[in-house]
């Protein structure tokens, strides 16, 4: 598939003939498939969203997969951090020797991560910190390595109605980089990048704004690091190489770039990146330290700090509790069940009058009953199913009778 630009519909058609007579060519004037995606335009609010609609349906259908009945809104498990008590050390994961899996289902993982990487990178990229830690284990994979993969395949049946937006802005290339430090077996760290199009550093826009991504980096560092600084410093290095090419892209498409902005949370990473620091460093982090230097220098890049609770790279580098899923997932990807949540009437929520959400779900609000947020929880809950299972759901509520729809 490509693309054409044109301002007179006659030298399309004049083009269109000319291949016509060497190849066999299909055409698409509103513009609304790509290389397999799905484009909706709405010129009107200065927007486009990009979905595969069909893909996941397809492909669980592939891979003869069978619904849970409870929706996963976690892509991998989660292990939290105890706080505060000296007596228990932070221990490193432990490495379960498991017995190999037959070639079979070799293959049945391979084809899961072949199939979901494809997809994550073009459009739901929250699964790819999962897609990174099933990848270590593909070549030789085991028990654990298959519940990995299904919890991931849960998580997509969850949300099959997925796609990404791209508002109008000034199309200068953005950069968010950040990296978590030995969370990974075999004590390596994961960097992550966010790559999206947005406003110069200037503009009063620049920091309000968070665009759809047109790059998602979510890696391992291939060697292990001595310090969390040493893993920014990667990551940084990483994310700087990976927008070259991308600038270069955006300058033949005739949108001039300025020293692109790349905002990491670690501060001892722009420290050396400016001068401003110096110690003892390995040969690998010094050539690191100085190319972005030297970029730097040239203005290709304005490196600078930012709150780690601003950096949107954060969300791919390590792995979150469900809450913070719920809570982050909307910043980078749209679907149904979160456009059904965000669109109820708060003078509905507090009646006793049923609401109709998709599927011919039914949720029931009551002044007493719970919070805001409790009900929002619930509320998310009632529409995954409706849309993951389309059977009916019984909602209650603590000393309440439950009521089935």
């Amino acid at each position: 598939d490509f693309g054409i630009k044109y301002f007179n519909k006659d030298d399309a058609q004049h083009l269109l003939s000319s291949l016509q007579n060497h190849y066999t060519v299909t055409t698409d004037w509103h513009g609304r498939n790509f290389c397999g995606l799905t484009i909706n335009w709405n010129y009107d609010k200065q927007y486009v969203d990009i979905s595969m609609p069909k893909y996941i349906n397809h492909l669980l259908t592939k891979l003869n997969y069978t619904p849970q009945k409870h929706p996963q809104y976690s892509p991998h498990h989660y292990d939290p951090i105890i706080y505060g008590k000296k007596s228990i050390q932070q221990m490193a994961t432990a490495q379960h020797q498991h017995d190999p899996l037959p070639k079979e289902k070799i293959k049945y993982v391979q084809s899961v991560v072949g199939s979901l990487l494809y997809y994550a990178r073009a459009i739901e990229s929250t699964i790819l910190p999962a897609l990174n830690d099933i990848s270590k284990s593909q070549a030789n994979p085991s028990e654990v390595t298959l519940q990995q993969c299904q919890r991931v395949l849960d998580y997509v049946n969850t949300y099959k109605k997925v796609r990404v937006r791209y508002y109008a802005s000034d199309m200068i290339l953005n950069v968010e980089t950040d990296a978590a430090y030995l969370v990974l077996p075999k004590a390596r760290s994961r960097l992550a990048g966010y790559f999206h199009m947005g406003y110069h550093r200037n503009h009063p826009k620049y920091s309000k704004s968070l665009n759809g991504a047109v790059l998602v980096e979510c890696k391992t560092i291939a060697h292990v690091v001595s310090s969390a600084a040493e893993a920014e410093t990667a990551g940084l290095f990483h994310n700087a190489q990976m927008s070259i090419p991308i600038r270069h892209i955006l300058i033949a498409l005739g949108h001039p770039q300025p020293p692109t902005p790349i905002k990491t949370d670690n501060s001892t990473a722009v420290g050396f990146t400016y001068d401003n620091i110096n110690q003892k460093r390995s040969k690998s982090w010094d050539m690191r330290y100085y190319w972005l230097r030297d970029r730097q220098t040239q203005r290709q890049f304005d490196i600078h700090w930012d709150k780690g609770e601003l950096n949107n790279a954060d969300y791919y580098t390590k792995h979150h509790s469900e809450k913070h899923h719920k809570e982050m997932r909307h910043l980078y990807v749209i679907d149904e069940i979160q456009n059904v949540i965000n669109n109820l009437n708060p003078s509905i929520q507090a009646t006793n009058q049923p609401t109709v959400v998709p599927s011919g779900a039914r949720v029931c609000w009551n002044r007493s009953q719970t919070p805001e947020d409790r009900t929002r929880d619930r509320t998310r809950d009632l529409c995954t199913r409706a849309y993951t299972n389309e059977q009916p759901v019984t909602v209650g509520w603590r000393n309440r009778q439950s009521t089935t729809y």
